[in-house]
């Protein structure tokens, strides 16, 4: 299994290094705002999770750990094909929903 912190950090790293190039392909302004927000709240699920630590043994922090490795994956090919906009952020935007689930399962160590 992935870390968990490593598939938030993937997340927001990859939105990071390509936000501008996705900004450029969208066609309106209400897909930049989209866009824009996702940016954020990976940004915040990544910041809301360093340093602490998840259940390793709990089978919903494993599948959405899952669920998020394979959304990486997939958001990266798109990234370089540049393709629909609109679904890269229908993508962004599932992504980033399944780290905020992650990130609220989080511990204090």
């Amino acid at each position: 299994m992935q870390s968990q912190l490593q598939e938030l950090e993937t997340t927001y790293f990859t939105l990071q290094s390509q936000i501008n190039m996705l900004s450029v392909a969208c066609q309106t302004q209400e897909q930049r705002d989209a866009l824009s927000t996702q940016y954020v709240k990976a940004r915040e699920n990544y910041w809301a999770c360093v340093n602490k630590a998840f259940h390793d043994d709990d089978p919903q922090v494993a599948k959405l750990t899952d669920q998020i490795h394979a959304a990486n994956q997939q958001i990266a090919g798109y990234v370089q094909q540049a393709g629909d906009i609109a679904k890269i952020i229908n993508d962004v935007t599932n992504v980033v929903t399944l780290g905020t689930q992650l990130a609220s399962m989080v511990i204090t160590v």
